[in-house]
């Protein structure tokens, strides 16, 4: 068999790369049915190649109480999955001239405290600002997971953690992605979620929106380890809160290919994680040169990954915090690497 990758850069190469696709499909099919069991809470993937969805499937509950099952048209909350673009819309502006990554976040964002003058968007892009967790602040005052935060709420919560914790280097915060939400703001006057549709989502085609807290038929519910609904009531952005399906989230992980929208500045300043993996602009890189990024986001649970040669997307989205989310990945990427069409070196 030739050479040659299947997807929008090269024709399907006769019945071989059909039959090829035909049958890792009929294996993801298995793999769902194994790992995602029909009366529980549900998972939705897509595989993609070089922008093209070859496979999606589905499994479980989207609502337990309705019976109603997942589709691959069943959107999620895709959690901390949703960091990337907001790096990404970071970079944009960069590129515009408008900031600078070493701009301290404090010459856009008022009132916060004196780190403010010396903490760096580039921080906030890597976590690296030592910054405390939000959601610790609103807790401490009283405001769980099930009471209602909005962006500004969230917004005077950093404001209050007025010492940064203790040493240097990575340390994840969902802070950062908050306040990189904020900049986007302050610097174009638009809100993070406009911005993301009209420069992003919109220009590519992507059925994405930034929605959290959004319900509507085909949004999965979520539940937690004990199938209990549960309900998120912030509606705080940057960090997560795009809702749409593992097949839109694929497609979009070509950018990391050919993309104008996503650059090689992304991989600019990334950061140690330990074990040698780098943190990007809102994504990890992994030690074999993979892109990966998990979410959580109460029982919404994520995973994406870009294969180390950039052509081949995997995204898998559930709606039960105890979902084979990772085995279920795992099994993918055993089925579909190599991708069709391409032979074995």
């Amino acid at each position: 068999m030739p050479h040659v990758r299947w997807g929008q850069d090269a024709p399907i190469d006769g019945t071989a790369e059909r039959d090829q696709i035909a049958e890792q499909s009929g294996r993801s099919d298995h793999a769902v049915a194994e790992l995602v069991p029909e009366n529980d809470p549900g998972c939705s993937a897509a595989v993609a190649v070089d922008g093209t969805v070859l496979w999606a499937g589905a499994g479980g509950l989207a609502d337990l109480a309705a019976g109603t099952p997942v589709t691959t048209d069943t959107r999620f909350d895709i959690a901390s999955v949703s960091k990337q673009f907001t790096a990404t819309a970071i970079l944009m502006l960069q590129r515009e001239g408008l900031l600078s990554v070493d701009d301290a976040v404090g010459d856009y964002v008022k009132g916060l405290p004196s780190w403010g003058s010396s903490v760096t968007i580039d921080q906030l892009i890597h976590h690296t600002s030592r910054i405390p967790d939000y959601w610790m602040e609103l807790e401490d005052v009283g405001i769980r997971f099930g009471d209602a935060a909005d962006q500004n709420a969230t917004l005077l919560a950093i404001a209050r953690e007025t010492k940064l914790d203790p040493g240097t280097g990575y340390e994840y915060s969902n802070s950062n992605y908050i306040l990189l939400a904020e900049v986007v703001r302050r610097v174009t006057g638009q809100k993070l979620p406009v911005f993301l549709e009209e420069r992003i989502f919109a220009p590519l085609g992507l059925a994405m929106v930034v929605a959290p807290t959004a319900r509507a038929p085909d949004i999965a519910l979520s539940y937690d380890d004990d199938q209990h609904l549960q309900e998120p009531a912030w509606s705080n952005y940057g960090h997560s809160g795009i809702i749409t399906t593992p097949s839109e989230l694929a497609r979009w992980g070509d950018q990391y290919r050919t993309g104008d929208i996503v650059q090689d500045d992304f991989a600019d300043g990334a950061v140690d994680e330990g074990a040698g993996e780098r943190y990007a602009a809102g994504i990890d890189i992994e030690v074999d040169g993979d892109l990966n990024h998990t979410g959580r986001f109460g029982g919404y649970i994520s995973d994406f990954t870009v294969s180390a040669d950039r052509h081949t997307v995997i995204a898998v989205v559930c709606n039960g915090h105890a979902s084979n989310r990772f085995p279920l990945a795992d099994a993918l990427w055993a089925i579909w690497d190599p991708p069709p069409g391409t032979s074995a070196e």
